[in-house]
């Protein structure tokens, strides 16, 4: 399935990272539509429409396989696209470097990666003190998965950056400065 133009934007960061907040302020502010990858998987396996293994794997904050997920983006992204929604902006891919070859060659290649860093105890204090229903977000959750993050990342990072696709921004500050920074980068990149 041809996903040519469309306008990608891949958000990547740690849990507490701001990923979710700023991606909701820049897709209300200039006309993207906001895809949470956490989030569709977790209302998809509320509904029944993900198999036991994948369910599973969303329940215990474990990636779950990518053929699933690049069929999940794909299904999702052609619907969007019959609405006339071309400007998206996926947050939480890719979560591994084996990620990034199937999503790229399913949804089609980023054309920038914002990576939204902050301090792990910054994140950690914003991921314990938000309150979502039907998430289990204690210090074990956040430990797991910050440490997944970690050991993660540095391909993904390094990847986009060889492509000149990266654009790191520091999230460390509240939500207004983070914004006004992630704006500043864009208008440069």
């Amino acid at each position: 399935m041809s996903m040519s133009h469309l306008s990608l934007i891949y958000v990547i960061g740690a849990p507490g990272a701001g990923k979710g907040t700023l991606s909701s302020l820049l897709a209300s502010d200039y006309g993207f539509h906001h895809i949470s990858v956490g989030d569709l998987l977790r209302e998809l396996s509320r509904s029944g429409s993900l198999n036991e293994r994948t369910k599973r794997a969303i329940q215990q904050n474990e990636l779950i396989e990518i053929d699933q997920l690049t069929h999940i983006l794909e299904s999702t992204i052609e619907d969007l696209k019959k609405a006339g929604k071309t400007k998206l902006l996926i947050d939480g891919i890719p979560r591994s470097i084996e990620q990034i070859i199937p999503l790229e060659d399913t949804i089609g290649p980023p054309d920038v990666v914002l990576l939204f860093d902050c301090p792990e105890s910054i994140a950690r204090q914003r991921f314990l003190a938000r309150n979502i229903p039907g998430r289990n977000d204690d210090g074990v959750v956040f430990d797991k998965r910050y440490q997944e993050f970690v050991a993660l990342n540095q391909g993904i990072v390094e990847h986009y950056e060889r492509w000149g696709l990266l654009l790191k921004i520091d999230t460390s500050g509240d939500t207004d400065s983070s914004y006004a920074k992630l704006l500043e980068g864009l208008l440069v990149k």
